[in-house]
């Protein structure tokens, strides 16, 4: 699936994300609710199911919209399905993708260069020196807001249903630590 395709990108990326996925190493389970987080805030549509699974209280349902007016009025009715909180912490992720988007000048796509030092915060817990100096005070200001922010939420989502988020995690780390094994196409479902 592609969240299983993402973190496997992001163990290129962050290697160190490579030796705790071997290892089961304690800080995967940190890392983990992150990188579910940042790839439902970057394609929020195709991983609310998983959200919605897992944080079912944050999700409309039967396609009732719930609060999330920004969205609505910004004529993006599907995307409020979730509740306003969350509306607000998907607005934060995407200024500080804006603003990284444009304050990168380097050979990668722009939109790849963000994703890296995103992916880069959450599994070393610091921004690489090199994109610190390119990137300015401003802009590592805003990642570690947006950081702050998803704190809590990766709490949550851990915590309001440690079951169901103990199988997900499992899934999760029997697809990264297979060898060989290529992951389905379709949604991630627990």
């Amino acid at each position: 699936c592609d969240l299983v395709a993402e973190i496997r990108r992001a163990q290129r990326v962050a290697p160190a994300l490579t030796s705790m996925c071997e290892d089961c190493d304690v800080e995967l389970f940190l890392v983990l609710p992150r990188m579910i987080w940042l790839r439902f805030l970057a394609e929020p549509m195709q991983h609310a199911e998983l959200l919605r699974s897992l944080l079912p209280h944050r999700f409309s349902k039967g396609g009732e919209v719930k609060g999330d007016r920004a969205f609505q009025e910004a004529g993006v009715a599907e995307e409020a399905t979730w509740d306003g909180e969350i509306g607000m912490f998907l607005q934060k992720y995407r200024d500080v993708r804006d603003m990284l988007l444009r304050g990168d000048g380097g050979a990668k796509p722009a939109s790849e260069k963000a994703w890296e030092v995103l992916v880069t915060r959450v599994v070393d817990g610091r921004i690489a020196e090199q994109d610190g100096r390119r990137l300015g005070r401003a802009a590592q200001d805003s990642i570690e807001d947006m950081m702050r922010a998803l704190e809590p939420w990766s709490m949550e989502l851990q915590r309001h249903c440690p079951d169901d988020w103990n199988q997900c995690s499992s899934i999760l780390v029997q697809c990264l630590t297979r060898p060989g094994d290529k992951p389905k196409p379709g949604p991630f479902r627990v």
